[in-house]
């Protein structure tokens, strides 16, 4: 214990001036945080994020290379330490450094925003782990690889490149991007823990630099292709095992030797239209359809593979986009969100001329996500609400760039922000409007990441316009002299479960429709 306080005096007085630089930027970011009552951050609040992650990662390295453990000529290896007492000071100086004046700051945000921070003590202290585990523990297994901190800079910023790369840039929020069910991030995650842990303990405990730092390139490595190559399809194929045999997806008729695709142009591309029907696991399970995996095999061995565009390879060239649809025309909006019951392909106009008006066979997988609806809540339109499982709400009028009006509903929570859906309902005209959250966003430059704040917010948007007409073209404004007597509810979506369907409808008929 001597010497655990010993060396951890010793840092605190050599790294003081670093630390207390990282706390001004931790104070700074708080306060943005504080104030921000929107589901995007800032791009100053962005880059600070970054960047604060960048410097809290350094502090880490810098407390390890007090005693580098590269060499055997370093001056700490003539004096009496034992590795773990060694180990322990440099645990100490992260918790004092880093993770106590983050809690502290969380704690501050969580009570700004009118949460007692005790009630949510649990999210905040996982939060810590969680960075200690993917940010901190890496940042001290590295350091323990190299001989000084020029090194570790230079590994640091190749490091971040690569995520950059990977991640195509800072705009990574795209409308086809593929759906996250944590299973890539969690996979990510263990692995960059675990091998930063066995480095750390081989360092310390042996000093086995060459077999570290295979462990280290190793890791990255595998965790790059996790990142890109791990299909979506493989994920839910490891969480949705239970109900591989009791979902189905078939056409919604019978195909026969002349079953057309029903199919249409649009600008460049054609998009063709599958009737389907699914059969779900029990009567009345309500389904979320995720995306759709699709092969098309033409004639003369032409063969089609569905994609989306990637954000790392924005010209990268698709000719062939599948997803479910979940509409019926003629529909009312509250059943907009009902099981899916089409599925499109779209085709670029250089694939569809390898297959229209010809016998082609279409099969693949569709994924779902199994929901359980909560109870709705309703919210006022005049003070915040504590909406059950969701979180504090709060209504207020506002207008976007343009100065165009619009009502916005808001939620966070220190927790998980579930899915859920915003009625808007109007008793005197029988109108009604239905929004998700986090269905639009405010689209600023810059980085916008928010990993460093201690709440989650979600967000969703109404159109407002002055008229009261309901013309088609107008059914998806909100009347302004609506609000005062309108009612506003949210309806939360726990997700259970996942299904993943495999499907092959044979050979059908794709005709292009004039």
């Amino acid at each position: 214990m001597r010497m655990i306080l010993h060396t951890l005096q010793k840092d605190i007085r050599r790294l003081w001036p670093v630390t207390a630089i990282t706390w001004v930027m931790l104070g700074v970011l708080s306060g943005f945080d504080r104030w921000r009552a929107d589901w995007t951050a800032s791009p100053t609040e962005g880059w600070l994020t970054m960047l604060l992650t960048m410097a809290f990662a350094l502090v880490a390295a810098l407390a390890v290379l007090e005693e580098p453990l590269v060499g055997d000529s370093n001056f700490w290896t003539t004096r009496p330490h034992r590795w773990p007492e060694l180990f322990a000071a440099k645990l100490a100086f992260v918790a004092l450094a880093i993770h106590l004046p983050s809690l502290i700051a969380d704690a501050y945000v969580v009570a700004a925003r009118g949460f007692f921070p005790f009630a949510y003590l649990g999210p905040l202290l996982w939060k810590q782990f969680l960075f200690f585990a993917a940010v901190v523990l890496p940042a001290m297994a590295v350091a323990s690889l190299i001989r000084s901190f020029t090194h570790f800079v230079i590994l640091m910023f190749a490091i971040a490149g690569g995520i950059t790369i990977l991640n195509g840039g800072f705009q990574i929020q795209s409308l086809y991007l593929l759906p996250g069910i944590a299973v890539r991030q969690g996979m990510i995650r263990i692995l960059v823990a675990l091998a930063a842990l066995a480095v750390v303990w081989l360092q310390y405990s042996r000093r086995r630099v060459i077999p570290s730092r295979v462990i280290a390139a190793g890791a990255m490595l595998a965790a790059a292709s996790i990142y890109l190559w791990l299909p979506a399809r493989a994920e839910y194929e490891l969480v949705s095992r239970p109900t591989l045999e009791t979902l189905r997806v078939a056409f919604r008729n019978s195909p026969s030797a002349d079953y057309p695709g029903v199919a249409f142009g649009r600008a460049a591309q054609q998009v063709a239209l599958l009737p389907i029907e699914i059969a779900p696991a029990a009567p009345g399970q309500i389904l979320r359809d995720a995306f759709a995996d699709v092969e098309v095999v033409g004639p003369g061995g032409a063969h089609l593979q569905s994609g989306r565009p990637s954000p790392n390879r924005p010209f990268e060239k698709i000719d062939l986009m599948a997803y479910p649809l979940a509409w019926t025309p003629g529909s009312p909006e509250s059943d907009y969100y009902a099981q899916c019951n089409w599925l499109v392909l779209s085709f670029s106009s250089p694939a569809w001329e390898r297959v229209k008006n010809a016998r082609v066979r279409v099969r693949g997988a569709v994924a779902f996500d199994i929901v359980r609806r909560g109870q709705a809540v309703g919210l006022s339109l005049q003070e915040p609400t504590d909406a059950s499982g969701v979180g504090r709400c709060s209504a207020a009028q506002v207008e976007d760039p343009y100065s165009r009006n619009m009502f916005k509903i808001f939620c966070e929570s220190p927790r998980e922000i579930p899915a859920a859906y915003v009625t808007l309902r109007h008793a005197a005209s029988g109108r009604e409007w239905v929004q998700h959250l986090n269905s639009s966003r405010t689209y600023r430059q810059g980085p916008d990441a928010t990993w460093l704040s201690p709440l989650n917010r979600a967000q969703t948007f109404f159109h407002m316009t002055d008229s009261s007409e309901s013309d088609p073209g107008s059914r998806w404004l909100v009347p302004a002299s609506f609000l005062p007597s309108a009612q506003l509810e949210i309806t939360p979506e726990y997700i259970t479960g996942r299904a993943l369907a495999t499907f092959d409808f044979g050979e059908v008929s794709l005709v292009l429709l004039r």
